[in-house]
């Protein structure tokens, strides 16, 4: 198994021997507020019209402490479907490089989760139970998580770890622009996944954007401590801006059960157009063979009107 459950910080010691008060300082606040409209189709039998409103606001800061360094917060609440909570602390030492604290996926592996460009939500948003290891996503972390970052030579170099079970559950993940336009990444998490059951995740990514042009590819897999379960995902996809205004995007994500003859198969389609503050757009996900199971599709169409303030 992989472990990285000693992450090194004797470097940061002297760096943080000397913290001083930040300078007061004032919030910026900005927020969104959105109208949408969703119909959705299951294999199950279940389908149905509903209307939603999705609103967010979100509080930052920042201020310079008297050794030099640099510390910001972060807070974003956000109400509709969905309550949710996000909160983090930044602390920003130069060259000895970046100390987070967040609820969210900031240091580690799920800084690159998924890096396939999308026609404006992954191609198995909104469509069952998704977005975790158990579906193929690097995305191990859960709850308050510490988070490490730096740079080496062109190369970012992020590390993360979080308490929610007996043992920790650990990341690490490096990104590098290859060439001008051209990104690779590689990333590796042990998850404890529950109270001593230790799961191993990999995931590789390329990006290469040229213009208005932006396509992808990830291949992502996860190896459970329970021998002949492993979880192996592809995901590629393409965006296009075709001027300022108006965009579309196009993505599949495939992924292999190994106690399933069959793969589930998730395809996204959407466009979007933007004008100031305003952006109006269309989504289509459908998803085949959920979880493995041969047979069905679910489908979700969403048009979204979103202002930005």
């Amino acid at each position: 198994m992989t472990n990285f459950k000693k992450i090194g910080m004797t470097a940061l010691a002297g760096s943080l021997a000397a913290i001083g008060y930040a300078q007061a300082g004032a919030l910026d606040v900005t927020g969104t507020a959105r109208m949408e409209y969703q119909s959705t189709t299951s294999a199950a039998g279940n389908s149905g019209d509903s209307f939603a409103q999705n609103t967010s606001i979100s509080f930052s800061g920042s201020g310079e402490l008297d050794n030099g360094m640099n510390v910001s917060y972060f807070s974003l609440q956000a109400a509709g479907g969905n309550n949710s909570s996000s909160q983090s602390v930044a602390l920003d030492m130069g060259d000895a490089g970046t100390l987070t604290m967040s609820n969210y996926n900031m240091a580690g592996i799920g800084m690159i989760q998924d890096k396939v460009p999308n026609g404006g939500e992954q191609p198995w948003d909104d469509l069952g139970t998704h977005g975790s290891p158990q579906q193929g996503v690097a995305s191990p972390h859960s709850g308050d998580r510490l988070g490490y970052s730096t740079s080496v030579a062109g190369a970012t170099i992020s590390a993360a770890i979080d308490y929610q079970q007996s043992s920790p559950t650990t990341s690490l993940a490096v990104s590098m622009a290859v060439m001008e336009g051209f990104e690779v990444g590689a990333g590796m998490a042990t998850d404890q996944s529950a109270p001593d059951v230790e799961d191993d995740i990999t995931t590789m990514y390329a990006k290469y954007t040229m213009g208005g042009i932006s396509v992808g590819y990830q291949t992502t897999e996860v190896e459970p401590e329970t021998s002949n379960t492993n979880i192996e995902r592809t995901a590629y996809g393409v965006s296009f801006a075709v001027n300022d205004n108006l965009s579309v995007g196009y993505g599949v994500s495939d992924t292999d059960f190994d106690t399933s003859a069959t793969d589930e198969e998730n395809t996204g389609i959407g466009i979007a157009y933007t004008s100031g503050g305003m952006k109006l757009g269309i989504i289509n996900n459908t998803k085949d063979n959920a979880g493995g199971t041969a047979g069905g599709q679910d489908e979700m169409t969403e048009l979204q009107l979103t202002f930005a303030f």
